[in-house]
């Protein structure tokens, strides 16, 4: 190798490595508000998504069903990354249990992430059954399997 092509290939790392370190400097600065509020923002997202999902379901729309499971497969993958140390808040519904028990609840995101890509290759098969029997199970397995241990239940109407 030539001394130009190896100083470029050292100065292109460099400004690789430089590139990552300020993007994970970045979401450091973050304020446990501003982390609280990204992460309720794709929580929302979901909710938004899952709804899509049912209704889509029920009129037999499944590209728009597994375009829906695409987004809640996405968001699942990104959950950990949205609960890191010290990022509570009054406004925040996580427990403590979130940080007590971390492997059980990267457990429960990596489930939810699982059972939407399932959901989507389902969907865009076009196998309504299949789609159906993911769907009939997916919001207690999926989303339960984090809201029930890991979230503060929302306040009861009454």
């Amino acid at each position: 190798m030539k001394r130009p092509t190896i100083v470029l290939t050292v100065v292109v790392a460099g400004a690789a490595l430089l590139a990552a370190a300020c993007a994970s400097t970045q979401q450091a600065k973050k304020s446990p508000e501003e982390i609280v509020a990204e992460r309720q923002q794709v929580m929302k997202q979901n909710g938004e998504a899952w709804k899509n999902v049912q209704d889509n379901a029920k009129a037999n729309n499944w590209p728009a069903v597994a375009a829906n499971a695409d987004i809640i497969t996405k968001n699942a993958a990104k959950i950990p990354s949205l609960f890191p140390q010290g990022s509570m808040t009054e406004k925040s519904k996580a427990k403590p249990e979130v940080w007590q028990k971390w492997a059980e609840f990267e457990a429960a995101a990596k489930k939810m992430e699982t059972e939407g890509a399932k959901l989507r290759g389902a969907a865009q098969s076009g196998n309504a059954q299949a789609s159906n029997d993911i769907i009939k199970d997916f919001g207690r397995n999926s989303c339960g399997a984090c809201h029930t241990p890991f979230r503060v239940p929302p306040p009861r109407q009454s």
